[in-house]
């Protein structure tokens, strides 16, 4: 969220004169560590499934701005060191936090941002105690309505179970409940040899835990068997240009040249197919991708299941190369953290005068600026496969750089280069946005 309409919503609690189930007014920073872990757990277990604020530097009683002192204040590192260091915690799973800093009424104010979570309940496998104040390990603590369960109890069972509903995503429709069980990848099995639902003898896959979800996949039926053989071709024939171009991001298309879609992933609850997506299949079908949202203006939600089953894809249905291809790739397309991030950021560019026509034909200002600065490298030594293992090692090593591994034959080589150049410009653009580097 950008810190105007983030200021807007923190001033919008304040004005509200009283506390909530997802927020929480302190004057200052905690004294004890005991407090503040205490308080961040609550807000990570709050009923309220939603982002959840502690906002510090407003009287408790009054609601009156004072804003923060210097004593005790921490940064986002050191809140991140109490939470990783200190407690240990069940199953592994901590509570995400940021702190934002703003000015209201010409005062500091510092809010600490608990991200929601499927993970609860959050709680300590050991007791935490520092100067005769404790968390005590396997006590579930949560908030109802403008209250914090006390150090000394626990949630009752109908709240716990709740958090727990939550965690195995038993409140969600399937749709919902499929988003949970695909980010479980490991309780995945596949079935070799057996008839899948179109009597193809073929392996498919269901969730362990819950086998009416199944995924398949299969031939596009859409697409006339004729047709098929039609759209297995070169990564650099005509018909496949820059519509296409975060592909040529990743090296091996440099001499594994196939290219075909013909085939598609169906997710499946029951009967009810819940997604569907053609497949796009590069090097030799050992790279194999779900393609992001947008045809002209790509991207993901890593909450959606397109982009769910673009992982799931990745790490069982992709060869060797398959995490280098990934992360390739994904340094021309963006993901966002979800559709609210989405529309924000989407919004404030669009205020700085970003526009996908303006990009095509004229750009100046700022986006101009950003655009110079990246630079993308065009593939010189094209199917020397010995030379394609040297970059390989080098893109491993750059995190940063992008090479378009298009054939310098590719009629479409410039406009790929460009729409590479615009991926990861938005990419390199978005993690400014959220880390405010602006």
């Amino acid at each position: 969220m950008d810190n105007s309409r983030f200021k807007c919503e923190i001033q919008e609690l304040i004005e509200r004169h009283t506390e909530g189930v997802y927020w929480d007014f302190k004057q200052q920073w905690h004294n004890n560590n005991v407090d503040l872990l205490h308080d961040i757990i609550c807000m990570a277990n709050s009923p309220a499934n939603r982002d959840c604020y502690i906002i510090l530097g407003v009287e408790d009683r009054t609601y009156k701005v004072i804003g923060v002192g210097s004593e005790n204040r921490k940064n986002q590192q050191n809140v991140i060191d109490l939470l990783s260091r200190k407690p240990k915690w069940a199953g592994g799973y901590i509570p995400e936090v940021y702190i934002k800093t703003i000015l209201i009424l010409e005062q500091e104010i510092d809010v600490i941002i608990i991200k929601q979570s499927n993970n609860t309940p959050f709680y300590l496998l050991e007791d935490y105690i520092i100067k005769n104040k404790s968390i005590l390990k396997g006590a579930i603590y949560t908030r109802k309505g403008d209250t914090n369960t006390p150090k000394n109890s626990t949630a009752d069972l109908y709240d716990t179970e709740i958090l727990w509903k939550r965690r195995l995503g038993l409140l969600y429709n399937p749709s919902q409940r499929a988003q949970f069980y695909l980010k479980d990848l490991e309780n995945w099995k596949s079935v070799d040899n057996e008839s899948d639902k179109y009597g193809i003898r073929d392996s498919f896959f269901y969730y362990m835990l819950d086998p009416d979800y199944t995924i398949h996949f299969t031939d596009d039926y859409d697409v006339e068997v004729s047709e098929v053989n039609n759209r297995i071709s070169g990564i650099n024939d005509k018909n496949i240009g820059s519509p296409f171009y975060y592909l040529f991001a990743f090296c091996n298309v440099s001499y594994h040249t196939d290219f075909s879609d013909s085939e598609k992933v169906v997710l499946y609850y029951k009967d009810i197919p819940l997604f569907s997506s053609s497949i796009e299949s590069i090097d030799e079908g050992r790279t194999q991708i779900i393609p992001p949202e947008n045809y002209w203006n790509p991207y993901y939600i890593k909450d959606s299941l397109r982009y769910l089953m673009f992982e799931f894809v990745f790490m069982y249905c992709c060869g060797s190369y398959s995490k280098e291809a990934k992360e390739m790739i994904l340094r021309v397309i963006p993901v966002y953290r979800d559709d609210g991030e989405f529309y924000e950021f989407r919004n404030y560019i669009q205020d700085k005068g970003y526009s996908y026509e303006k990009i095509r034909s004229q750009m100046f200002g700022e986006i101009l600026e950003k655009f110079n600065a990246i630079n993308i490298e065009n593939y010189k030594i094209y199917e020397n496969s010995y030379e394609t293992e040297d970059i390989a090692e080098e893109l491993k090593r750059n995190k940063n750089l992008v090479i378009n591994f298009a054939s310098p034959d590719n009629e479409h080589l410039e406009e790929i280069t460009r729409c590479l150049k615009m991926g990861k410009m938005l990419v390199d653009w978005l993690c400014d946005w959220r880390n405010g580097i602006l």
